[in-house]
């Protein structure tokens, strides 16, 4: 036993210096992108060889036996078996190769070898195997512009590869993601050689007449694509395979236990990490990255939804509407209408506030955005005239910035008396308002609203003012299920009892998380009627700068990128987006926030009546000597994790610091 154990490492630590003498070489010898076209053009050749996979085809897995994995989870579930096929499917490949008196094997002559499976099943993996393959690849960005220089210049294009897959499957690879015009391709099982032995590009320099000087090779396999050629007087170039992980990696996704969650994960990761553009902005990164999978995820979701509750009218509540609708327009279906509202929380507050018996029942309906809420910003919240609002303050006996949660009960009730009858006159018009708004794009009957989410403070609203309707609510995320019983919600990401740990990432800065949706103009304050008779929406001034209005519009617009692009994949394989494959992501951006995001974030400022930064303000020094500061400035910020971030700078865990912090919120 001790043998074998010393065997082991010591065959563990042969491959590991194997492994770091062929990265230290291909680091020596690789040649960047940007400088393949110049030694190209140096070289003089007419004729330019590609290898195909990881030159001029990427693969949406990690690694090639990636496949594999995936077509053991399918099987497994298909045929209700729970058979290694990884194993089984690399030990008929070393199999094949040994009985074999060629350099290469063909895909027919290792399912052959496989074993533990009846003809039935051998069918179905090799079917599915190719499938896989044709739908997993893609062509690499970066290499079809050197492969089109190459057409437009002139240059006779070859294709030469190791490669089990037949011939007219490689020729489908190549033609499905862009590659025409070449004049052969070259495979190993075809031709029975290898371009590791040389075997292959000899067979290519005799049957094209042509030297090895005439010659430049591109690929990504330090021996086949780079030494045996260059030994064999080909000019080969070497190129850097890019399998470095994604700004946002989540290893702890990718290595889950449920292979189902992890062989998604993958899948999603690997798009994001093919098709990123290498010049995006921050902004772009994110939007891509983060954000693109959350809309995915939620918009596929949300299509299962209607379909199983028959719903057939779609109303996108703005301003988050705007993004989540125009994702949407990508998915649905002719028979699902869809609308853009303008309503907000506060806009859909007023029309009820008539039927308040309290100053209590006023603020449960308003948007109370902070602890420390006075009395001129409940009176301001209730769109009250400038001169009104004076007239009240003259008569109350409370100073108009004390805070109406430390009023007396006397108190509250000599404000509600006096306030109370111009708050009818303006509520019972604006449900008129309202009801004309929404009537115009045939709000009624059995009806969706979507939003980003939270407490579901809008939907209540529409249901009370329009008790006739049957209103369904699908959000990205529920937080505090405190809906009446005839309103209807369901979320995508979580709700209270389900992943929580994603609800504790998410409302860990859910300004933050709105602002990846957040339509650049202001949101809606209250509704009016023009002269013909027609009902609009009164917005706010947009909250944000200019310059913070753009970095929004490129985060969206790259999300929008995402899903426009991963759809064709997804039509293909059908990934399933669980809730934690889309958020793995923004896991990892809002646990280990990075000093470069605090450097973006710190000029946004919105969200909150009285605005506060995502990023503080002050430093640590600063606030540790005036800890009430901080208490107030953290419990009154929108992106807590951000904060902490910026306070703190080290690589804590800043989910756990936000809970025990939030204590002190309870104690106030």
């Amino acid at each position: 036993m001790v043998r074998k154990e010393i065997y082991k490492c010591v065959e563990r630590m042969k491959y590991f210096m194997k492994e770091l003498v062929k990265e230290i070489l291909i680091g020596k010898e690789a040649t960047s992108l940007n400088k393949i076209i110049s030694l190209i053009q140096n070289s003089g050749c007419k004729v330019v060889s590609f290898d195909i996979f990881d030159t001029l085809i990427k693969r949406n897995l990690r690694s090639a036996n990636d496949i594999f994995k995936i077509l053991e989870f399918e099987f497994n579930q298909h045929f209700n078996k729970s058979l290694p096929i990884l194993l089984l499917r690399k030990k008929a490949e070393t199999n094949a190769n040994e009985n074999s008196s060629n350099e290469e094997v063909s895909l027919d002559e290792i399912y052959a070898e496989f074993e533990q499976i009846s003809e039935e099943e051998r069918k179905w993996l090799r079917n599915q195997e190719i499938f896989l393959e044709k739908n997993f690849c893609q062509r690499n960005r970066r290499m079809y512009g050197i492969y089109n220089w190459c057409l437009k210049n002139g240059k006779k294009i070859l294709i030469t590869s190791d490669m089990y897959l037949p011939l007219e499957i490689i020729k489908d690879i190549l033609f499905d993601a862009g590659y025409y015009d070449y004049s052969k391709v070259y495979l190993s099982n075809d031709q029975k050689a290898r371009k590791a032995t040389g075997s292959l590009f000899s067979i290519m320099l005799e049957e094209e007449r042509l030297n090895a000087s005439e010659v430049v090779h591109i690929g990504d396999a330090l021996k086949g694509d780079y030494l045996v050629p260059k030994s064999m007087g080909i000019n080969a170039i070497l190129i850097h395979r890019d399998d470095s992980d994604t700004m946002y990696f989540n290893k702890k996704i990718l290595m889950s236990k449920n292979l189902e969650i992890a062989n998604n994960y993958n899948i999603v990761n690997s798009f994001i990490r093919n098709n990123m553009n290498s010049n995006s902005s921050f902004f772009e990164r994110m939007g891509f990255e983060i954000v693109g999978p959350v809309l995915y995820g939620y918009c596929k979701w949300l299509i299962q939804k209607l379909k199983e509750k028959r719903i057939s009218k779609v109303y996108f509540l703005a301003r988050e509407g705007f993004i989540l609708e125009k994702a949407f327009e990508m998915f649905r279906p002719c028979e699902i209408s869809c609308h853009v509202i303008r309503v907000s929380r506060r806009a859909t507050a007023l029309p009820l506030l008539y039927r308040a018996k309290s100053l209590d029942d006023i603020l449960n309906r308003i948007t109370v955005t902070r602890a420390n809420f006075t009395i001129q910003n409940m009176l301001k919240s209730c769109e009250l005239e400038q001169e009104n609002i004076d007239e009240i303050l003259s008569v109350i006996e409370s100073n108009p910035y004390d805070c109406v949660y430390a009023l007396s009960d006397h108190q509250k009730k000599k404000l509600f008396d006096k306030v109370y009858p111009y708050i009818k006159k303006i509520s019972k018009q604006q449900e008129e308002y309202i009801r004309g708004y929404l009537n115009q794009v045939e709000f009624n009957g059995k009806i969706a609203v979507c939003d980003v989410g939270w407490h579901g403070t809008i939907q209540n609203a529409l249901q009370d003012i329009f008790e006739e309707n049957e209103i369904y609510g699908y959000y990205i995320g529920k937080k505090e299920k405190r809906a009446k019983e005839k309103v209807k919600s369901e979320a995508f990401l979580f709700d209270n009892d389900y992943n929580k740990w994603i609800m504790r990432e998410v409302m860990s800065a859910p300004d933050l998380f709105e602002l990846f949706f957040l339509s650049t103009d202001g949101s809606a304050r209250k509704y009016a009627k023009d002269v013909s008779g027609k009902y609009y929406c009164i917005q706010a001034k947009p909250e944000q700068s200019e310059e913070s209005a753009e970095d929004v519009i490129a985060l969206q617009n790259a999300a929008f990128k995402f899903v426009k692009e991963f759809k064709k994949l997804d039509n293909a394989i059908n990934v399933q987006m669980n809730p934690c494959v889309c958020e793995a992501a923004f896991s990892t951006f809002i646990n280990y926030p990075s000093a470069d995001t605090i450097k973006h974030l710190k000029e946004f400022s919105f969200l909150n009546v009285e605005s506060h930064s995502m990023v503080a303000q002050h430093s640590f020094g600063y606030y540790i000597l005036r800890p009430k500061n901080f208490v107030s400035e953290f419990l009154n910020n929108g992106s807590k994790s951000i904060f902490l971030k910026s306070v703190l700078k080290l690589p804590l865990p800043y989910i756990s610091i936000i809970d025990f912090l939030k204590k002190f919120d309870k104690q106030q």
